[in-house]
């Protein structure tokens, strides 16, 4: 059998010689070669420990973040009157894609949703303030157009006092999932909308979403063309 011979950068019982803070990639490739020949001597304990703790945060973060823009357009549905059919459409488009996205995360790394409500609590935070940074965007690029006076910080203040503090959108209107459902990691049901936006929707849209109100896991499957997974609805 073949014997790994450390690099001169590894000295004794895994140190490196400042490898990982001066060449990631090399001292990455050193580490996955003490690995799969389990040279225990060469590896670098502390920062291979740091990466993998590091890896499982960033799909944290990545939920976190993909809910923070679905948060995002949510508020703008809600809240830019102004906005045309096409733009509701593509934003609601964005919003089923990062949901999308969400479900994969949860589906491949089950462990996340133990961590369902401090992730929950940041992207709320996050998607505020894309929310509003957005829409301030939206109304200085209408006022410049229009050749109208404005202040930025006026128009950022009239929004973020306009948008709500506390998050108005229930967690499964949000992903389309339940916190304890077991469809979660499934492709997110399309027609689960927070009520206010499927109605804005279904105005101006023409679309036929059901107003989905709440979400009882015990439910049993209906029968109607109402989607199961425990999600009741009204007209």
């Amino acid at each position: 059998m073949a014997t790994l011979v450390p690099s001169p950068e590894i000295q004794q019982d895994g140190q490196t010689n400042g490898l990982y803070e001066r060449d990631f990639y090399s001292w990455s490739m050193q580490q996955a070669d003490a690995l799969k020949n389990r040279d225990f001597a060469a590896i670098d304990w502390d920062s291979v420990s740091e990466e993998i703790q590091d890896l499982g945060v960033t799909q944290r973060n990545e939920w976190a973040a993909f809910c923070a823009r679905v948060i995002e357009h949510l508020l703008k549905i809600h809240y830019w009157d102004r906005a045309t059919e096409w733009v509701l459409f593509h934003w609601a488009q964005e919003a089923e894609n990062f949901r999308c996205e969400m479900a994969k995360l949860v589906g491949k790394n089950p462990g996340l949703k133990s961590k369902y409500a401090e992730m929950f609590a940041e992207a709320w935070v996050d998607g505020r303030r894309l929310a509003v940074q957005r829409m301030t965007e939206y109304d200085v690029r209408r006022k410049i157009e229009r050749k109208e006076k404005f202040t930025p910080k006026v128009e950022r203040n009239k929004w973020d006092s306009l948008l709500p503090r506390e998050c108005p959108y229930r967690f499964e209107h949000i992903t389309a999932y339940g916190v304890e459902s077991d469809s979660a990691g499934k492709e997110p049901i399309r027609e689960i909308w927070p009520p206010d936006v499927a109605r804005i929707l279904n105005v101006r849209l023409e679309a036929d979403y059901p107003i989905f109100t709440h979400y009882t896991p015990d439910r049993d499957p209906p029968q109607s063309r109402q989607p199961s997974r425990g999600f009741t609805w009204d007209r």
